[in-house]
């Protein structure tokens, strides 16, 4: 959990558009130094997470974002029901934790009463 003087971003995701988020998160994110192919892939992560939570999960859904250090952070939270164990059943679906993993450092923890995603980049990335 952030601390409130490194909170850059804090939403409540029942209430607002994905579009109107990763337009936010882009915005904060590039406002204390990530840059470049760091900045695109650190929004995109974050945009997949917020995607599977709006799609999949329940209430309260919400984002924080902060600054720590080199890093900024985001982590995005849903009230359940947790991940699935196993790769996706739809044809559409599952490629969005694994584009995370691949676009950011991530630690997902998941229970049957909610899930936190939280994505890292460094502010060198660029």
């Amino acid at each position: 959990m952030p601390v409130a003087d490194d909170l850059l971003l804090s939403l409540d995701l029942d209430h607002m558009g994905v579009p109107e988020v990763r337009r936010r998160v882009h915005d904060c994110a590039g406002a204390v130094g990530l840059s470049g192919n760091g900045l695109d892939d650190f929004v995109l992560a974050v945009h997949e997470a917020v995607t599977n939570a709006v799609r999949y999960a329940q209430s309260p859904r919400v984002l924080r974002l902060w600054r720590k250090g080199d890093r900024v952070l985001c982590e995005v939270s849903d009230g359940g029901p947790g991940i699935a164990r196993g790769p996706s059943r739809t044809p559409t679906g599952g490629r969005g934790l694994w584009l995370m993993h691949r676009l950011t450092t991530i630690v997902v923890s998941t229970a049957p009463e909610g899930t936190t995603v939280r994505l890292t980049a460094g502010l060198s990335q660029g």
